[in-house]
């Protein structure tokens, strides 16, 4: 299968060696001309696209599905996606769960009030071209060198009760090779581990004033149900403490 992979980040560059690895013909572009030589290492064709400016993309045409992984919520992404003309059967689109308010309740796929504007406003902008896009709501990016212990090394955790909404990419690659070989036309999901433990449990912060007691009041906490009820998914790492 012909993939084409928009954006060669901390993802996409794990997402290219994933499917490559699975005998896929992946596409990779990237915006930073110093990352093309460490991306061909994971993908068969490496491509410059600058997001900035209208770019060519005839290097597309065969792509039977195209990934959207990219900050989307940067200014400089909506010129370079309507540079992209090209038609693809299916696409899917990395978002994020920072589109929901930080309001300190359940948040799923059906809350629509009061989501953040320019990630919103992306996602329409893509969904209006590719109707039949599958949007993925990421939560916080974790594995490997991204760890709470590494964000904090040194530093003072400002809010040690703060329950939190991570993924582990290796959950993200192994939903994207479920979606690959899926009927689903298009839809709006939420991909976070299922379990929310705090980041004073994370980082084993001792708990002296009994903070992390379960009675505390309800936080903010996005919902993975959707994507687990519809295609039976199971996470490889439901728990953020164990990353």
């Amino acid at each position: 299968m012909k993939i084409a992979i928009i954006g060669g980040g901390w993802v996409g560059k794990r997402l290219a060696k994933y499917l490559t690895e699975r005998n896929h013909h992946v596409i990779v572009t990237t915006t930073t001309p110093d990352k093309i030589t460490e991306l061909k290492t994971v993908a068969a064709e490496v491509h410059l696209l600058d997001f900035t400016e209208v770019s060519e993309t005839d290097f597309l045409n065969d792509a039977e599905i195209a990934i959207f992984s990219m900050p989307i919520s940067q200014n400089s992404w909506h010129q370079g996606f309507e540079s992209i003309s090209n038609v693809f059967p299916k696409t899917i689109l990395f978002s994020s769960t920072g589109i929901y308010p930080q309001q300190n309740r359940i948040f799923t796929e059906n809350d629509t009030d009061h989501l953040r504007e320019d990630i919103l406003n992306s996602e329409m902008k893509v969904l209006e071209k590719y109707p039949q896009t599958i949007i993925l709501r990421l939560g916080g990016l974790m594995g490997d060198e991204r760890s709470l212990k590494n964000f904090f090394k040194n530093k003072t955790v400002p809010r040690p009760e703060k329950l939190v909404n991570y993924i582990h990419y290796e959950d993200i690659l192994a939903s994207i090779d479920l979606l690959l070989h899926s009927d689903k036309p298009a839809g709006i999901y939420n991909l976070v581990a299922p379990e929310h433990p705090s980041m004073g449990e994370i980082l084993n912060i001792e708990d002296k004033n009994t903070m992390f007691k379960t009675d505390l009041p309800l936080q903010r906490i996005i919902s993975s149900e959707l994507f687990v009820h519809e295609f039976g998914y199971t996470f490889i790492h439901p728990n953020p403490k164990c990353f």
